[in-house]
């Protein structure tokens, strides 16, 4: 069951979304161009967020994302192709807050209790992420090894506190996908 707080910010994610799709069909009327969707009526606005509800990609979605990331931020830094770890690390990290901002607090699958994601996020963004993206900085191959393994135990400690102990993130074994060339010294293609 969704508490008070998942629906208001479930509500003003939607609002926001409705208003930002509507925003611009509105000025293209308003300039006389353009024959864009109109702007929904009160009446038709709660079929809009059930349709926006259905569109919003799922929490394992996300994490698939974030996983994907991670992993190609471990095999560029293994390459030492900085600017491509940096990317991997940001990529990661937008999609964690992605799913801060979706669910800021979700229901711990065992207990029942939710738990504040916000929380947990804000104290890994400012000691594990800040060591991975220190180490991508400094160019410091020993350093993101190591960073990188504590930010694992970090991901698992998150995991174990929504009530998800069987998802145990590890070191990866091989490359998710050999299309992103990892050699920074690489010429092809142009």
């Amino acid at each position: 069951m969704l508490n008070r707080d998942t629906l208001t910010g479930i509500g003003l994610f939607v609002a926001g979304v409705v208003f930002g799709l509507t925003l611009p069909a509105l000025s293209a009327q308003q300039r006389g161009g353009g024959r864009g969707p109109q702007p929904p009526t009160l009446e038709q606005v709660p079929q809009e967020i059930l349709t926006l509800r259905q569109q919003v990609p799922t929490n394992s979605t996300i994490m698939m994302d974030v996983q994907w990331h991670w992993t190609n931020l471990w095999w560029a830094g293994q390459k030492k192709n900085w600017p491509l770890a940096q990317y991997y690390f940001n990529e990661a990290r937008n999609h964690v807050q992605q799913l801060v901002r979706k669910n800021p607090t979700i229901r711990n699958q065992v207990d029942g209790t939710d738990v504040e994601l916000q929380g947990i996020f804000d104290g890994i963004d400012t000691s594990s992420f800040q060591m991975v993206r220190d180490a991508i900085m400094k160019k410091d191959s020993a350093d993101f090894e190591k960073n990188y393994k504590v930010m694992l135990e970090s991901c698992y400690s998150c995991h174990k506190a929504v009530g998800r102990p069987y998802i145990r993130p590890q070191i990866p074994t091989g490359e998710v996908q050999a299309i992103v060339n990892m050699d920074p010294n690489a010429t092809w293609p142009q």
